[in-house]
């Protein structure tokens, strides 16, 4: 098997782990809906963890390689992150409450192979916040270190939570209230005018019919 026929593999592998989460994604499972035998999966793999780490790795690869795509056609550090986190609010309503609450317990022996993911992820939205400052639309008197944590932190737990939730209540609203109302808190006021804008834009209208208050 050559390279893009293990790439090929993992992709088809991990929207079942997503989906079933690590505890539930057996080899047998994996080998029936891929229509291989369990003996030719574990001569690729060796083991399941190593087939989970593999699948973590490409998430992680899959979502910097879309970020930097994304961020890469926007105008501007607002811009960009509006759209990243719509990227991300689509990417985790695929992902089921099953995955978070494994690593938490079942497979907590692969959590450092999670949380690389996660603090990459950290680094890289750090990053887009220092841009933002410099071009003037993200403010400079946040903590964005604590306050980026705390952010990922309240998303993961809504997944963690989900089947907790009111019917009236959809994870896509709950992921878009979180992840606007965090862009608004940092917003500077020129950042706040283009966030606005830019939801009016896409049918949304401004912001709990709020208008931009001078920082």
């Amino acid at each position: 098997m050559d390279t893009q026929q293990h790439i090929e593999l993992i992709d088809r592998i991990l929207p079942i782990l997503i989906d079933k989460g690590p505890a539930d994604t057996t080899m047998d499972h994996v080998a029936h809906r891929l229509g291989m035998s369990k003996r030719t999966l574990y001569e690729i793999f060796g083991s399941k963890d190593d087939m989970i780490r593999q699948c973590l790795i490409r998430f992680r690869n899959t979502v910097k390689a879309e970020s930097i795509r994304i961020v890469a056609a926007s105008e501007n550090a607002m811009e960009a992150m509006v759209n990243v986190f719509e990227f991300y609010k689509k990417m985790m309503q695929s992902v089921t409450a099953r995955f978070y609450q494994d690593f938490d317990s079942k497979y907590c022996h692969l959590r450092p192979d999670y949380d690389d993911n996660a603090t990459q992820w950290l680094d890289a939205m750090k990053c887009g916040f220092r841009i933002g400052i410099r071009q003037g639309v993200f403010r400079d008197d946040v903590n964005y270190d604590v306050l980026v944590r705390m952010f990922r932190l309240q998303i993961e737990s809504l997944k963690r939570m989900e089947e907790f939730f009111p019917p009236e209540i959809t994870m896509e609203d709950a992921l878009d209230t979180i992840t606007i109302g965090f862009l608004r808190s940092i917003a500077s006021y020129d950042g706040m005018k283009m966030l606005d804008s830019l939801r009016g834009s896409r049918g949304s209208g401004p912001l709990n019919g709020s208008t931009p208050s001078q920082n």
